[in-house]
């Protein structure tokens, strides 16, 4: 049976093939992931690269809030947003990270989008303008 097992030590090759899929399903969006104890990859127009240094930016989510928005503030995407978020095994260990980064602005506007339906919800419950 062939099969990938998310363990804190999981190679960089072995999270390389899940961020490639990843990458391909949301059409092309840079994904990094990295296991709790080795380096990671990142994942951009279709390439697999080797990110330790940019995948620091994931460590952030192996202790307190388990989902992050995270400003990149290295490497080629600095500016830029990166959504993480860590996957815990059964236990509730967090043993690996995954973060989508927001070039295209999409995961962003998502919450623009939503703040806009709250605003016009509250103008609406305040009644007509005198």
């Amino acid at each position: 049976m062939d099969s990938i097992k998310i363990a804190p030590d999981i190679p960089e090759e072995e999270l390389a093939r899940i961020a490639i899929s990843i990458h391909h399903a949301l059409g092309g969006m840079p994904i990094m992931m990295k296991s709790r104890g080795n380096a990671g990859v990142l994942v951009e127009d279709g390439d697999i690269l080797i990110a330790a240094r940019e995948c620091q930016a994931l460590d952030c989510v192996f202790s307190g809030e388990g989902v992050r928005r995270i400003t990149l503030e290295y490497g080629r995407h600095a500016g830029i947003t990166m959504f993480a978020a860590a996957i815990e095994s059964r236990n509730g260990l967090r043993v690996a990270a995954i973060g989508i980064i927001d070039t295209l602005g999409m995961l962003s506007l998502r919450g623009l989008v939503s703040d806009n339906v709250n605003v016009d919800k509250q103008l609406h419950d305040l009644g007509p303008w005198q």
